[in-house]
């Protein structure tokens, strides 16, 4: 199943942004702004996406985080293998299409995307959870380390340890391996220092890389038609006021969690390893400046073993708070290029929905094999 194809919305499982059963062309769905249950279907909107493509070919603000990940090629546990990375990429004033409203109003779109080298083709061992969560509490005139260090103690171990320990608790519910769901708190360790904000997740493995499609958005760092996007909801343009209170005082935090597969017989297999990345704008870089806020060093955590989720709706500890028809959006590199492809086919194996779509791709996404 295509990860796009099945569910572009964060549906109560594990599928990306584009991957769903219906699918339009020219056509990305982002969430509309940053609201509590952000993942949730009435907060996805269409937007189109040659209008995207073109505004991410000169993004006004990026930022990446490098960090040491694993031969996703060799059976699990594999070895450590650098040059991956979280990447994040500001579009400001990006107009809505019609459909979405007439009035001359524009928002501001986030991209996240990720780089995973991949000389061949990813061994069946292996399975991938990534957990998406946006605060806007960190101080934004300040720096921010890319491994997260900026954060307590306490809220680095928790956060990692929410998600890795419950590895593969999930499976008969989610068909998934992922130990977080969509819409779940982030650990109460963080909350002081980030907020009672939710996540957005992604679930995937060897399968779906199959799909040329999803491959690239998942491993490849440019900005695709399904790639993982937030708007500032609407703005009158030009307004430089507005990107400095909305767009560019979010941090990004995200962490990828490398794991065994269920399917596959993995001996003795030891836990999850976890990777926090960190992404902000960089507040004092000129409003048209696409400047990296950041060196390109290692920045990623080498923490414990930690899970990402890649549902929609989160089974783990809030379900009553779980929010009606949430999605995952597929993964594409954020910080350095934009995709020039605009083909139907969305990536199938990626487990992650954006609460965008209608009921009927709600229904079709949580139906999908694969999604959780």
């Amino acid at each position: 199943m295509s990860l796009f194809r099945s569910n572009p919305l964060h549906l109560l499982t594990l599928i990306t942004l584009g991957s769903f059963t219906v699918r339009a062309e020219d056509v990305s769905r982002i969430y509309f702004d940053d609201i509590p249950y952000f993942a949730n279907a009435s907060n996805v909107v269409s937007m189109s996406w040659p209008v995207l493509q073109a505004a991410f070919a000169s993004p006004n603000r990026t930022d990446t985080a490098r960090y040491e990940g694993f031969d996703l090629t060799k059976p699990y546990p594999g070895s450590a293998l650098a040059g991956f990375s979280a990447n994040l990429r500001i579009a400001d004033d990006v107009p809505f299409p019609s459909e979405v409203t007439t009035e001359k109003v524009m928002t501001n779109v986030a991209a996240i995307t990720f780089d995973m080298p991949l000389s061949k083709a990813m061994d069946p061992s292996w399975y991938v959870c990534q957990h998406f969560f946006v605060s806007t509490l960190p101080d934004p005139t300040k720096d921010i380390d890319h491994d997260c260090s900026f954060l307590p103690e306490q809220c680095q171990t928790d956060l990692v340890n929410s998600l890795v320990d419950p590895w593969g608790s999930f499976k008969d519910d989610s068909s998934n391996m992922c130990g977080g769901w969509t819409f779940d708190y982030i650990t109460p360790s963080c909350q002081d220092a980030l907020g009672h904000i939710t996540s957005d997740v992604y679930g995937w493995d060897h399968s779906t890389l199959e799909d040329a499609i999803d491959k690239r958005t998942l491993t490849v760092d440019e900005v695709g038609q399904y790639s993982w996007m937030m708007g500032t909801g609407f703005h009158d343009p030009p307004n430089a006021e507005w990107y400095y209170q909305r767009a560019y005082n979010r941090t990004y935090i995200t962490v990828n969690v490398f794991g065994y597969n269920s399917q596959v017989s993995v001996s003795g297999a030891s836990k999850p390893f976890a990777k926090l990345s960190c992404l902000r704008a960089n507040r004092n870089a000129s409003p048209d400046s696409g400047t990296s806020t950041t060196s390109p060093t290692d920045t990623g955590s080498t923490t414990t073993p930690g899970t990402v989720t890649s549902s929609l709706s989160s089974p783990t500890t809030n379900p009553s708070t779980t929010a009606p028809g949430s999605g995952t959006t597929s993964t594409g590199s954020a910080a350095s290029a934009t995709s020039a492809s605009t083909s139907s086919a969305s990536p199938t194996s990626t487990a992650h929905c954006l609460g965008i779509f209608v009921l009927s791709l709600v229904i079709s996404c949580l139906t999908s094999k694969g999604v959780r």
